[in-house]
């Protein structure tokens, strides 16, 4: 077996390193903290919002989908998708990034199908 990072130790890692690099970043939804999946909401405010899900590739790699694009003036709409993915999963981790600056990067790389 495959050892494991636990959610919550990623979350608070992920958190910490967003506001050293002055991006403020809030956990909306705590989700199970061994293994609860993770959905990033990136707002770049006059740019848009983005929202990416952790998934694993097929060789069990870490990497991101983009789940859906929002414009700047929709976040309830954006705030409304969440919630909708919340009721299916109640144990998926919900993190807001304020990425003023557009300097945001996954940590991971982003799913191309």
């Amino acid at each position: 077996m495959k050892d494991r990072l636990k959610t919550s130790m990623w979350v608070e890692a992920h958190v910490r390193t967003c506001f050293a690099s002055d991006m403020p970043t809030f956990i909306i939804n705590k989700g199970d903290s061994e293994r609860g999946g993770i959905l990033l909401k990136v707002n770049r405010f006059s740019e848009g919002i983005s929202i990416y899900e952790q998934a694993l590739n097929f060789d069990g790699h870490k990497m991101w989908r983009l789940l859906s694009n929002f414009e700047a003036t929709a976040e309830s709409d954006a705030d409304a998708f969440l919630a909708k993915k919340r009721q299916y999963d109640m144990d998926i981790w919900i993190l807001e990034i304020e990425d003023t600056k557009g300097h945001y990067s996954l940590d991971a790389p982003l799913s191309t199908f």
